[in-house]
């Protein structure tokens, strides 16, 4: 991706204070980092139908930690929090992957085609945080003493991964150059979570203008069936993750759908809409 240039992505937010857990990676960069910026969240809506989980093929080494941690918990934990977490980061960052010059994938075509969002490394991190962020919802329902460690490790993923493709895929091999791009990721990454989370809790409306804002860069020509998409895609799974028991997660055997499937709920009539708008109204808004 030579030919798109990372300074072309501005990553800055504005700060606003927030608790969270800090990645290792970032720590390095700032140490008086100011809080993470304040993105509003939107309402969470119903996500499109998650797919079969994802298999994943266990060396004997993991097998061997899986078997022991109930009984030496301390002491496996890490060593299998690692590496699974490994696998469920490289399914949110597989979403909106792309390499120029290739086809995109049926995953990363809604994200820019339809989402009408140009490949860049800001629109990658953005929808590679959503992701990212629907499963730290679910880590934080895992047993207390693990909620932690498995928090921790997922989100050191998503910053070593992003440092590498600032100097691998950007070439910017200067530590202090890649060091204010990666303290305007975190505030992102901070302010997009805290954003998301609110719109969780406060319904569809809240987590639709959080998407809004962070996914669709507040651009005043979005398109709202892909907005309304994207919402349903978040919603659904959410619910979907939330049924699965905590062996599926502590397994990596996850995998997300397509936003695209959930086309056929937003396509639906809005009986709800069609009572205080009239039928009238509701039909020249779809159309």
């Amino acid at each position: 991706m030579a030919s798109r240039t990372l300074v072309n992505t501005a990553l800055r937010l504005t700060p606003r204070k927030m608790t969270a857990v800090v990645p290792s990676v970032a720590i390095r960069f700032f140490n008086n980092a100011t809080p993470a910026s304040g993105v509003q969240p939107a309402d969470p809506a119903p996500v499109a139908p998650a797919p079969p989980p994802l298999k994943q093929t266990l060396s004997l080494a993991d097998a061997i930690a899986l078997r022991f941690r109930d009984y030496l918990p301390n002491a496996t934990e890490t060593y299998v929090a690692y590496d699974v977490t490994r696998e469920l980061y490289l399914e949110c960052a597989c979403q909106a992957a792309y390499v120029d010059g290739e086809e995109f994938s049926e995953s990363a075509k809604f994200w820019y085609d339809v989402c009408n969002r140009a490949p860049t490394f800001q629109s990658w991190s953005q929808v590679t945080i959503l992701h990212m962020w629907m499963l730290m919802a679910r880590m934080r329902a895992l047993d207390k003493p693990r909620v932690k460690i498995w928090q921790q490790h997922f989100i050191d993923h998503f910053f070593y991964d992003a440092e590498d493709k600032m100097v691998k895929r950007y070439d910017i091999k200067r530590a202090s150059e890649r060091s204010g791009y990666m303290k305007d990721l975190f505030h992102q990454y901070r302010g997009m979570t805290a954003a998301f989370d609110e719109g969780l809790v406060k319904g569809d409306a809240i987590l639709t203008t959080a998407l809004w804002r962070n996914i669709f860069d507040a651009s005043e020509d979005v398109d709202i069936e892909a907005m309304a998409i994207v919402t349903s895609y978040v919603r659904r799974a959410l619910s979907k993750l939330g049924s699965v028991d905590d062996d599926v997660i502590m397994r990596g055997c996850v995998k997300f759908g397509l936003p695209l499937e959930e086309r056929k709920v937003v396509k639906q009539k809005s009986h709800y809409l069609e009572k205080i708008c009239g039928p009238t109204s509701v039909a020249e808004t779809a159309s």
